[in-house]
């Protein structure tokens, strides 16, 4: 898992929770290009990308390339969701787009539920 986070607090804070949830997490970037750069190193298989980064770049670009170039999954979470155009939705096609504050359990309920169907198609 990448975690795609400009403020250090929230991405600690996010990678507690992801690590407890038994996810590995490959990486915290805080702006597009090292989210993209990072991605393309570690090639996680799913990301959590906040829209509002450093340098003023956007997660949706992020986001647009993990999906396009290396089929990432991505979770949004954003206090900006309405920044993301339909367009953009349809071809990032997020497992969820959710709000910040975002509750532990919310998030958790996503990841796992995208972590079961992995699980079951590894032991194939």
């Amino acid at each position: 898992m990448l975690i795609i986070e400009d403020n250090a607090l929230i991405a600690l804070d996010l990678e507690t929770q992801m690590e407890d949830l038994g996810c590995d997490v490959v990486g915290v970037a805080v702006t597009a290009a090292q989210a993209i750069d990072t991605a393309r190193r570690t090639l996680p298989d799913l990301a959590l990308v906040d829209l509002q980064l450093a340098d003023g770049s956007r997660g949706q670009d992020a986001a647009l390339a993990l999906r396009s170039e290396l089929d990432v999954a991505c979770i949004i979470l954003s206090g900006s969701l309405h920044s993301v155009t339909e367009e953009e939705r349809l071809a990032i096609r997020p497992l969820a787009m959710l709000s910040k504050p975002v509750l532990p359990h919310e998030l958790g309920d996503v990841v796992s539920r995208y972590q079961k169907p992995r699980r079951q198609t590894k032991r194939l």
